[in-house]
């Protein structure tokens, strides 16, 4: 927990040097509003409710939850670091990008479904999906977030951005490169930690969580005919 309130609050701190830096309009003085409340959100939401799941009946279960979320979250941080700082060339790109999905959601379903299974309840894995997919998508949001403020050089280098800039600056009223790709990879941050995290979490932690359970019920009646 204590990581996740440190990638929170580290959060909140690279937002605000993202706005400072790069605002040009309105609208993206606006845009980094919403991002700094969404992530003060996750931070009050890591106090409150994180504060009951840490000392909870089901800690352990959340604490397990929370740690599979963090390496699930340096998996985004590859993904994200290998797009951002090697720039690899369509189609390689779009591959790297499905195999680190793919890898990531496979994972969250299948811890979802054992926990789910292990204690015969639902909730425990949608509860799994849930903290799994909250802990590394706010991991990926606050990498993101770094790669703006520190590595702004390999975006603007990058020959695919390089080449939509090329192609958007006339129709922009970003002023600069930089400007125009601090927002569109702001905006990836984001996506990162409500869609492919918490949303994504919550999704397959549905699926997840119903498979266990039957296959829980399942288990039980065979284990007691077994008995018999």
């Amino acid at each position: 927990m204590t990581v996740l309130k440190s990638a929170a609050v580290l959060s909140l701190a690279l937002v605000l040097a993202v706005a400072v830096t790069y605002s040009y309009s309105a609208q993206a003085v606006v845009e980094s509003l919403v991002g700094f409340l969404i992530l003060l959100a996750a931070a009050v939401a890591l106090w409150t409710i994180g504060l009951h799941a840490a000392t909870g009946p089901d800690a352990a279960s959340s604490k397990r939850s929370i740690g599979v979320g963090l390496v699930l979250g340096l998996l985004w941080a590859v993904e994200i670091l290998v797009n951002n700082l090697l720039a690899p060339p369509l189609p390689t790109r779009d591959i790297v990008d499905d195999v680190f999905w793919a890898a990531i959601a496979l994972a969250i379903v299948v811890f979802a479904a054992m926990s789910a299974y292990r204690t015969a309840r639902f909730r425990a894995g949608l509860e799994a999906g849930v903290w799994t997919g909250f802990a590394s998508g706010l991991v990926a949001c606050c990498v993101a977030l770094s790669v703006i403020v520190f590595g702004m050089h390999f975006i603007t280098t990058d020959p695919l951005n390089v080449a939509e800039w090329a192609a958007r600056a006339a129709s922009t009223n970003a002023p600069s490169m930089a400007a125009y790709f601090a927002f569109e990879t702001f905006a990836g941050a984001l996506m990162h930690l409500v869609v492919l995290g918490f949303g994504m979490g919550a999704v397959l932690g549905v699926f997840g969580g119903a498979v266990g359970r039957v296959a829980s019920l399942v288990r039980r009646p065979s284990l007691a005919s077994r008995g018999d």
